[in-house]
């Protein structure tokens, strides 16, 4: 049976998974990728590596954001986000990169020159989904 998720429920799922998927669209391209999260009760935190998805989200900062947790394929809970994105900078940045901790973006590999040093002294972008609205889905066999 299909049901809708209480608000509680939505935000303890939210809380206790670390994988999420991220939507995001511009100039025709849709991705929706697989993400590491952080969800603080208020939004969603992330870091990436500058690349195809953040061009797009900098054009177009609207995402939809979803995470799930799956038993089988009739029982399953599920919860959507609609957002906007946003880098984060100064103590923001900060507060975000201690509560998401060491290990949620790759490591670079090795720059070939200072050239490369240079040119990548901080790649990471950390950013932060406002929510604008959150829903929850779960289906269970009855």
């Amino acid at each position: 049976m299909l049901r809708t998720l209480t608000p509680e429920v939505t935000d303890h799922l939210l809380s206790t998974q670390f994988f999420g998927r991220l939507g995001c669209a511009a100039d025709g391209q849709v991705l929706v990728l697989p993400v590491t999260y952080l969800y603080d009760g208020k939004a969603i935190y992330g870091q990436t590596r500058e690349g195809t998805k953040t061009r797009l989200l900098r054009q177009n900062p609207t995402v939809c954001f979803e995470v799930d947790e799956l038993c089988s394929p009739s029982c399953w809970r599920s919860v959507v986000i609609q957002g906007l994105y946003e880098e984060l900078t100064g103590d923001e940045r900060q507060y975000a990169e201690q509560q998401l901790g060491p290990g949620r973006v790759p490591p670079l590999r090795a720059p070939e020159s200072t050239a490369d040093v240079a040119a990548n002294a901080d790649p990471t972008v950390v950013y932060r989904i406002r929510i604008l609205s959150k829903t929850g889905r779960s289906e269970t066999k009855d």
